[in-house]
């Protein structure tokens, strides 16, 4: 008999060899669990627990589930593209308007006829609970099967695990590898859409899709730039930098950033009128060297920018929201004293001398310290904030007088043609490794707040995104094999026992299909330099 112990510490006995899903089957509400972890390991339904130890139950509206459900709906579209299609493959490339975009790997984009082929044969397949079924085979072996398959990209990508096996996914006789486990059959997915958008196609668990034109357009710059540069997947990126070419693929990079950073600052100077920069993305998008770097090109075009912060225009703490449980709810816009931020902006653009307020943290409070400021004609606020795209924000500002720049790390690399690298996933590498640096954080530490600032994005920035005037991509082919070198002996230092070691050993696993980069190789005014140390702008 085997102690499974679970996170309130209760014990239950069961037989060895029970699969989680026979677990599942005497609990309540068993039809939203979707797998398990044991010992700190995650599994999916059909696993036969062998080991007594610490058990949790995995829920579809979880972080875990949600991915394995993601993955799941990607496998039955490959598969039914496959079958429909005669063995047409599929790239999935970027996320897009909570789904997931897509195209074929042939020259001409799907037609009507046969993206409603593809929705029947999904629909059939989900009607009829068609297993997904899991094997475990070495690594020389799943390499040799993809080879023979003609998936070079997931040959080239196994052979980097440093695994000894590996896990080969079957659906409705169609062989994938996936990073991560999957959902046992077909009908877990309960709803799905699946239509033509732009070159390609949309599918997500979402009823409808609501399109981002200009996010789409920046993705699109870049998965066309990976195909030009060569890198769009890890194992291209690791050939290059086993030939010699980080230093190349830095200096192509950086000099990428400057151009668009160029490109920026000509938008911005062009408009005589425009007097508020106002910029806004999510955590650890590289916002503070990227509102330095853009003050220096705009005096490079004679503008005197004037950096401003909106954390100064904090309520004093007794005055914010707050949580239900009490804390503070620093994410709510309602944290700031919208009205005297209107006013001292509309005050400084018609020429009035204003006293802004500086956010004392320690106190909770508003000072009012600094010398008046009178905005001179040449001269042009930058402001930067979590909600500075929130309409409500600026609502006082005239339109003409603002310019809006919304920024992230906007990943166009991916592991395979089937398994991509989040955005997400990209800015959590950043900020583990930045926290760690100059924060005083722990890689556990980071990660326990790392859902709450996501629920912060969710609501309070990303559905102004589209409003911007500019999308600025601050991501770089070559930075995780650089934070790899400084984040990954921290993610070994995760207990297994803590519950944020799930995260940290998958992002761990991540990093290990990168070769190492040399952090000496970035240049001191680079944005990745703000997340590794060394940066110019360092105060």
């Amino acid at each position: 008999m085997l102690t499974l112990r679970f996170p309130d510490q209760s014990e239950i006995q069961i037989p060895k060899g029970m699969t989680i899903a026979q677990l599942a089957a005497s609990q309540d509400h068993s039809a939203s669990l979707a797998g398990g972890i044991l010992n700190g390991k995650v599994h999916d339904l059909n696993y036969r627990l062998n080991k007594s130890g610490a058990f949790e139950w995995i829920r579809l509206d979880s972080l875990i589930g949600q991915m394995m459900t993601e993955r799941t709906l990607s496998f039955l579209l490959i598969t039914a593209v496959r079958l429909c299609l005669n063995g047409t493959d599929v790239l999935i490339e970027h996320s897009l308007a909570g789904g997931l975009y897509g195209s074929l790997i042939r020259s001409e984009s799907i037609t009507p006829s046969e993206l409603e082929q593809v929705r029947t044969k999904i629909q059939e397949m989900i009607d009829h609970h068609e297993p997904i079924l899991r094997r475990v085979v070495s690594k020389a072996e799943a390499v040799a099967h993809f080879e023979a398959l003609g998936m070079q990209d997931k040959a080239s990508l196994l052979r980097q695990r440093t695994s000894a096996k590996c896990s080969i996914y079957t659906c409705a006789g169609v062989d994938d590898y996936f990073y991560g486990v999957m959902l046992p059959d077909a009908s877990w997915i309960r709803q799905f859409t699946l239509q033509a958008v732009h070159q390609g196609f949309w599918f997500s668990t979402e009823k409808a899709f609501v399109d981002q034109p200009k996010l789409f357009e920046v993705y699109r710059q870049f998965e066309q730039r990976g195909r030009e540069t060569g890198i769009s997947m890890i194992s291209q990126l690791n050939e290059k930098i086993r030939e010699g070419c980080l230093p190349q693929i830095i200096a192509q990079n950086e000099k990428r950033v400057a151009q668009d950073l160029g490109r920026l600052a000509d938008q911005i100077a062009a408009h005589p009128n425009l007097k508020i920069v106002l910029i806004a993305g999510p955590s650890s998008a590289g916002k503070t060297t990227f509102s330095r770097r853009l003050a220096l090109a705009l005096r490079e075009r004679g503008k005197d920018p004037i950096a401003i912060s909106m954390d100064d225009f904090f309520l004093n703490r007794e005055d914010s929201p707050r949580l239900p449980d009490g804390t503070h709810d620093y994410e709510n816009i309602e944290c700031l004293d919208l009205k005297l931020f209107n006013a001292s902006m509309e005050a400084l653009i018609s020429g009035q001398p204003v006293v802004l307020p500086t956010y004392d943290f320690k106190l909770g409070e508003k000072r009012f310290i600094r010398e008046p400021l009178t905005l001179k004609t040449d001269q042009i606020l930058i402001l930067e904030g979590l909600h500075a795209l929130n309409p409500r924000s600026s609502e006082k500002i005239a339109e003409s007088a603002k310019f809006r720049v919304y920024i992230n790390a906007l990943t166009h690399l991916n592991l395979d043609r089937h398994n991509r690298i989040t955005t997400t996933d990209y800015r959590l590498i950043r900020r583990m490794t930045r926290d760690y640096q100059f924060r005083g954080r722990s890689v556990q530490d980071t990660l326990q707040g790392w859902e709450q600032v996501k629920a912060g994005e969710d609501r309070y920035i990303y559905p102004y995104q589209e409003q911007a005037d500019f999308l600025f991509n601050t991501s770089m082919d070559y930075e995780l094999p650089i934070l790899k070198t400084i984040l990954a002996p921290l993610l070994d230092q995760v207990p297994v026992d803590v519950p944020e070691y799930i995260e940290a050993n998958r992002i761990r696993r991540l990093l290990a299909y990168f070769d190492a980069g040399d952090p000496a190789f970035v240049p001191h005014d680079s944005i990745l330099a703000e997340f590794i140390g060394g940066s110019v702008f360092e105060e």
